[in-house]
């Protein structure tokens, strides 16, 4: 788990990288601080925060609605308005999101810090999982976000933390959250292996396993241990638990226990 979180705050680092790509898309709303400038015209620099109706008052034009609209939508369209209304001949404006206070996401789940993040500032599913703490050690690494789409539709996307944060992260697209995004870390899946093998006891299932790999993930069987028979006890939908003599392509099921017998020979 140490080395985990310590991989979360390296991509808590390495993500800050492409602010810039991540502010052209974020879509700005009400309690977010702009600064605006106009070429030329330092009379005209404004700092503000967007109005709860989502407008903002800018100078020699008057109220505009920005949100919803990028930075870069915005500031074009206050460009427009300095021309069509013969205030300014060419005018170049830009507008930087300084504090971002409109956009929150969730985290639920097996997180050590659940809770509401607002983003202030272009941020990534992995620094959020940073912010809540990290994956508690009861939680998997595979998640799941839920994000509602314009026309109110839910849709559900799955990914591992570690193809995000190992050796993969530099061919995985960064996942940049937005705002009424959900996290959730669920509970990890789990077996157990106890009898003739190296290094009994718990595991967490966070990836497809048979028997075999299985008892490999314990260390193995000792010298003692039988090559031909392993006891694989498995809960069953009325509570009950049932024994079976697990084969080796058995595919492994959360809360499954395997005994690996001693041989008698």
């Amino acid at each position: 788990m140490m080395k985990f979180l310590q991989g979360l705050m390296l991509g808590l680092t390495l993500g800050l990288c492409p602010l810039a790509m991540a502010q052209s898309t974020y879509l700005m709303g009400a309690g977010d601080e702009i600064r605006m400038t106009v070429y030329g015209q330092p009379e005209l620099t404004t700092e503000a925060q967007i109005n709860t109706d989502g407008t903002l008052e800018v100078p020699l034009i008057g109220t505009l609605k920005i949100a919803g609209r990028s930075s870069g939508d915005a500031a074009r369209l206050i460009a427009d308005k300095y021309q069509s209304g013969n205030i300014l001949k060419s005018a170049q404006v830009n507008l930087l999101v300084t504090k971002y206070r409109s956009q929150v996401v969730s985290i639920l789940g097996k997180v050590n810090s659940p809770g509401k993040l607002v983003l202030e500032g272009p941020t990534t599913l992995t620094q959020a999982i940073a912010w809540a703490g990290g994956v508690a050690d009861a939680g998997s690494e595979h998640l799941t976000l839920v994000r509602t789409d314009a026309s109110g539709r839910q849709e559900r996307r799955e990914y591992d933390l570690q193809k995000l944060l190992g050796r993969e992260a530099d061919s995985t697209p960064v996942v940049w959250l937005q705002n009424g995004d959900t996290i959730y870390v669920p509970h990890a899946d789990r077996f157990y292996v106890s009898g003739e093998v190296r290094t009994p006891g718990m595991y967490a299932l966070d990836r497809p396993l048979n028997v075999m790999q299985a008892v490999g993930v314990a260390g193995g069987p000792t010298a003692r241990a039988s090559d031909r028979s392993v006891k694989l006890y498995r809960k069953q939908a009325d509570g009950s638990v049932k024994e079976f003599k697990a084969k080796p392509d058995e595919k492994v099921l959360d809360g499954d226990l395997m005994v690996v017998q001693e041989s008698l020979f």
